[in-house]
């Protein structure tokens, strides 16, 4: 009959005893010398345990294939004993004689690689046997079902100074045929194809088989060989943390050897025989060339990404609109300009702004993008007073052109006594000496106009009568000439002779893109002079804080 007083200890402090407990529901079977080795007690100290626990109706034992002798007592818990540990149980079983062995040899696996890896650089961070590590997967086909791969044990183990990489352990005692051990290949093969291991496990894992000779392991390396090579011409992409690897060694009585020498054989004939530390740093190198390829990756679409997005903003029709502010959206426009790639460099935190609110507006409808854009708006409006007033003392320091007063500069003054603010190109003019000036302009656009008035004017005064000559003068014949064949750009204030009937009417400067007014209505024409007084006024109402960023009253506004 259990010991009541033992059951209450083990439930409430846990200790030694307890300890065995964990141990044997996480390995399923072990050896008396194995939960020695495993615990670091005296293994005449464990036995004394052991059937403490077994008196207690907690665990049980057997010497598979004989049960007397010497040969050592395997271990497994009894549905009390997991109920202690897990909270659950199967019901009461004994396991076969030959399920016993495979798990005392998948158990021998992991304490060898926990007492001989730390030698080697290998450090055992997690061990998975069982259904623990079974790996579950939906497949990718259209018809695919949920797919099961079941190794003996999944291990993570930490390499030193490379990094965490995990591993797939097959145990083979002799007791598969070669047939059943290429079934396993292809189900590891099929796990790899639908990468079923992505979020899961950091590369594929490396499929390890021991098995109890050497021969035995390279015919099973042999048969894997044809599989691995149709898998690679099938799925292969050129990312080696992808590609399964797939090797064996002859030393599952002694695993210990497994884990320090250079005896496993990997599918690639070439590659000879490795240690297990070698297949591992394989496996970092791979992923870590892996993630650094994907990060190029993602980086680059993403960027290619942004730039299409801040681009696609340029020819956004109505974004004043979007925005709910007309000053916000020139200042968009203005900050992107014609290379968002160096706006993304330069300004990134607003230029992530302007791109997330540009995706969203595409999902949502106009006057939601406007609550949405009201943050942005704020920064985009400071951001127009702040380049209109760039602008604006670039232009009115740049001496060399406001004497040329040529029409490209008239322009962009009335672009900035308008309140908007004008393109890179337009500032940039006034970066290089003007090539030219208004007056030469003006001389160029007369051409023969002058000549052409005085002989026309001259013909007029010679056909007139003595009573008609001393109701007008040559000065006014002169004048109405000019209102019947001159025009004057509205911007520039270049004046033109209107061409002849024979050529082609225009109604458009060709030097600043201004209006063509007739001469009789010269006098609405606001001249360069007063735009500049309009700017210098507007900078000083800003300065003061007295005027929005885009309100800039002109002279005839007033």
């Amino acid at each position: 009959m259990a010991d009541r007083s033992f059951l209450t200890q083990l439930r409430a402090s846990g200790g030694p005893s307890h300890l065995l407990l964990v141990l044997l529901d996480r390995h399923r079977v072990m050896t008396t010398g194995q939960l020695a080795r495993a615990t670091g007690a005296p293994e005449r100290t464990v036995r004394y345990r052991m059937e403490r626990l077994r008196a207690a109706n907690l665990v049980e034992c057997a010497r598979p294939g004989r049960e007397s002798g010497s040969a050592p007592r395997h271990w497994w818990l009894r549905p009390a004993g997991a109920r202690l540990v897990t909270g659950t149980a199967a019901a009461e079983g004994r396991p076969s004689a030959m399920f016993a062995t495979h798990a005392a040899a998948i158990t021998e696996v992991w304490l060898a690689l926990t007492e001989h890896g730390p030698a080697i650089g290998v450090e055992p961070e997690e061990w998975l046997t069982d259904r623990a590590g079974w790996q579950e997967w939906d497949g990718t086909g259209t018809w695919s079902r949920r797919y099961r791969l079941t190794p003996d044990a999944v291990t993570q183990v930490l390499l030193a100074s490379a990094g965490s990489a995990v591993i797939f352990v097959e145990v083979d005692l002799a007791s598969m045929t070669q047939t059943l051990l290429k079934q396993k290949v292809v189900r590891y093969l099929a796990y790899a194809a639908d990468r079923a291991w992505l979020g899961v496990h950091p590369h594929c894992p490396p499929l390890l088989l021991l098995t109890t000779t050497a021969t035995r392991a390279a015919t099973f390396v042999r048969a894997a060989q044809p599989l691995l090579d149709q898998h690679e011409r099938a799925y292969a992409t050129g990312d080696r943390a992808e590609a399964p690897v797939v090797a064996a060694c002859g030393h599952v009585c002694d695993p210990a050897r497994a884990i320090v020498e250079p005896c496993w054989m990997l599918h690639e004939a070439a590659a000879g025989e490795l240690t297990l530390a070698e297949i591992l740093t394989e496996r970092l190198d791979a992923q870590a060339e892996s993630e650094a390829w994907h990060t190029y990756q993602d980086t680059v679409v993403r960027r290619r990404a942004d730039l299409d997005a801040l681009g696609d903003l340029r020819s956004v029709s109505g974004l004043a609109d979007w925005l709910g502010s007309e000053c916000a959206a020139a200042a968009m426009r203005a900050v992107v300009g014609d290379d968002p790639a160096k706006f993304l460099d330069t300004e990134p935190n607003l230029a992530n702004q302007i791109i997330d609110w540009s995706r969203v507006r595409r999902k949502i409808g106009r006057f939601e993008a406007r609550d949405l854009a009201r943050p942005l708006v704020a920064v985009l409006e400071d951001r127009y007073a702040a380049l209109w007033t760039e602008q604006a003392r670039r232009l009115l320091v740049a001496e060399d052109h406001l004497v040329a007063a040529h029409p490209p500069l008239c322009r962009l003054a009335a672009t900035l006594a308008a309140g908007n603010l004008a393109t890179s190109a337009e500032i940039s003019m006034l970066g290089v000496p003007p090539t030219g000036t208004r007056r030469r302009l003006q001389h160029q656009a007369y051409d023969d106009y002058p000549a052409r008035r005085a002989a026309a004017v001259d013909s007029l005064w010679q056909a007139m009568g003595r009573r008609a000559r001393r109701h007008t003068s040559q000065e006014k014949l002169a004048a109405n000439f000019d209102k019947e064949h001159l025009l004057i750009c509205d911007t520039c204030e270049l004046i033109y002779p209107k061409p002849e009937q024979d050529e082609t009417l225009f109604d458009r400067c060709p030097y600043c893109d201004g209006t063509l007014l007739d001469w009789a209505d010269r006098a609405s024409i606001v001249s360069l002079t007063r735009r500049l007084d309009d700017i210098r006024e507007h900078l000083q109402a800003v300065s003061r804080r007295r005027c929005a960023p885009c309100a800039v009253p002109t002279r005839t506004d007033r």
